[in-house]
């Protein structure tokens, strides 16, 4: 497994640490500075550089190009939906000359406008649309559901939030080898999942992970979803557990974290940088120790 930094912002939720840096220049040369192995990128932005030096520039420094965030209007209105598409094919076609072949997609666990078949049968048609995109361009999707409660004990509907409802979606959508998981401890644990829900799952759904603890007094029904520590703090969530289920099922992709929390964001960006940094060294010296 390798470590991931991610300060990118876009409305696809690849998860930041709280601070976010446009400049990808400066985001590589953060990267190499402290240690980390791979880079998300952000293909929304106007300034970006070019393909051919956003890939000079990874080489240069030794760092993998590791995610994209996904531009679909997977779950607005068709017209939405349909203007979102070539959008999403430009920027397929820009990762792809990068070398990055993975683009990260938030599942929001309910609907106020359709109940859960027809949220299903509409997503599910909609993926359809996009295989001819991830094809030519291997691109893989991965889809992060949201475990805890709190997100839609309030909905009218629900909407996918579980491992199973994650993989009958691919599988409805036919993109077996295609899609798979942006995996959370967070929404792992707070599902009900297991590590024998781990077990069970085949490596190739695995494309990227995401590590923080949660926070002490509260179980599985009234957890928060957007107040978390970083991993091995409380001891609240089991990311070692986690990791090493994973580790044993042969997945040796990136690994992010994702903290949702006041006191790293409050950090100047460069000592956020070293904690984040610190705190992962310390979760991947967990497979090797």
């Amino acid at each position: 497994m390798y470590s991931v930094l991610n300060i990118t912002d876009d409305i696809t939720h690849c998860g930041n640490i709280g601070h976010v840096v446009s400049d990808f220049k400066q985001i590589c040369d953060l990267a190499h500075k402290y240690q980390f192995e791979g880079v998300n990128i952000d293909l929304s932005l106007s300034n970006r550089l070019s393909t051919y030096e956003c890939k000079q520039l990874l080489g240069q420094l030794n760092l993998k190009p590791v995610a994209f965030g996904f531009p679909v209007k997977l779950f607005d209105s068709q017209k939405e939906f349909e203007e979102s598409l070539p959008v999403f094919e430009l920027q397929a076609k820009q990762a792809s000359e990068i070398g990055c072949h993975l683009t990260l997609c938030y599942i929001p666990p309910f609907s106020h406008d359709l109940n859960f078949n027809d949220r299903f049968i509409q997503t599910s048609n909609r993926l359809r649309e996009l295989k001819y995109i991830l094809d030519k361009y291997e691109i893989k999707i991965g889809f992060e559901f949201i475990g805890p409660t709190e997100t839609r004990r309030n909905s009218k509907y629900d909407f996918i939030h579980t491992i199973d409802g994650t993989r009958a979606l691919i599988a409805s959508a036919g993109l077996y080898g295609y899609g798979g998981f942006k995996f959370d401890v967070h929404h792992w644990q707070n599902s009900g999942a297991s590590v024998l829900d781990i077990h069970h799952l085949d490596v190739e759904y695995i494309l990227y992970l995401e590590l923080n603890d949660g926070l002490a007094g509260y179980d599985i029904f009234t957890i928060p979803e957007f107040e978390r520590e970083l991993p091995l703090t409380t001891g609240v969530t089991k990311v070692e557990e986690f990791l090493k289920a994973l580790y044993n099922k042969g997945y040796r992709g990136p690994v992010a974290i994702e903290p949702w929390n006041q006191e790293i964001k409050s950090m100047p960006l460069e000592e956020a940088l070293k904690t984040v940094r610190d705190y992962l060294a310390k979760c991947l010296s967990l497979l090797t120790g």
